[in-house]
This record gives structure tokens, C-alpha cells and sequence, in this order.
């Protein structure tokens, strides 16, 4: 992570909750309202939350409403950091089969991870495969 000055920060853990997400999502996006991020970009953070909010309470913690999900995610003007933790048993990123393949193309899964990397800037997953950290640097025109 860069070493920034954040105009927000949010810290929470919640239990594997959909309806939660979405509003932690949309606090964020409330948030993006009043800053200089372009619609585009705005739209790709959108995303980028929501696949992996899907991918932590689905994939990760098989909405067990037991298992918490972590959040974290900081933002100003040019950068939003963002990290997702859930407790379930992680996964390779690397061993998703391509689901722009024409063999994996009906597959269920892998389609997430694919946006999120083409949505963000950066991101990085922990050895075990259940953190997630990305960052998107706005466009500077």
C-alpha cells in the first residue's frame, strides 16, 4: 500500500451478510460522490467491490452467517485501498481456470477475479487465498 494521506477510512467486520455489503458498498460510493473520480472509475470500483464481497461471503465463508468478513478501505482523491478478509479455507487465484476460454466459458467460477484485475490497479491475494488487497489510482488528465 502507498504510503497516503486518506480523506476516509472505514474498519468493520460484519457477519456473511449480503445486504450488508451492499451497504458498506454503497457507503464507499457515497463517499466517491463528492471526489474528482470519473464515472468510469467509479463504475470499476463498484465492481471491483461488489465481486469481492460476493467472492469472501459466497466462496470463502459459504454464508455461514457465522463467519465475519473484515473490511477495510481508505480513499482520497487519486487512491482508494480497499482489503477483504473472509474465514473460510482461501484458493489459488493463479489455479482459476480462464473463463474467457472456450472450455470454461459456462464455468461458475473465475469470472470475479478476472474483473477485479481488470477493474483495479493493483491487487494481491495472501498465501492462503481468503485476503484480498487492491488499490485504483484515479486518472490524472
Amino acid at each position: 500500500m502507498n504510503d497516503q494521506t486518506w480523506k476516509w477510512s472505514n474498519s468493520s467486520s460484519f457477519a456473511s451478510d449480503m445486504k450488508t455489503a451492499h451497504e458498506l458498498i454503497d457507503l464507499v460510493m457515497e463517499k466517491l460522490e463528492s471526489s474528482p473520480w470519473s464515472d468510469k472509475e467509479k463504475f470499476a470500483i463498484n465492481m471491483a467491490l461488489e465481486e469481492a464481497m460476493v467472492n469472501a461471503i459466497q466462496h470463502g465463508n459459504d454464508s455461514d452467517p457465522n463467519k465475519k468478513v473484515h473490511f477495510v478501505c481508505n480513499l482520497n482523491d487519486n487512491l482508494i485501498f480497499v482489503k477483504i478478509a473472509d474465514e473460510g479455507p482461501g484458493f489459488d487465484p493463479e489455479a482459476l481456470p480462464d473463463p474467457t476460454d472456450e472450455d470454461h466459458i459456462l464455468d461458475n467460477h473465475g469470472r470475479g477475479v478476472l474483473l477485479i484485475k481488470n477493474f483495479v490497479t493493483r491487487v494481491k491475494w495472501n498465501d492462503k487465498g481468503n485476503v484480498i488487497e487492491f488499490e485504483k489510482e484515479r486518472a490524472v488528465s
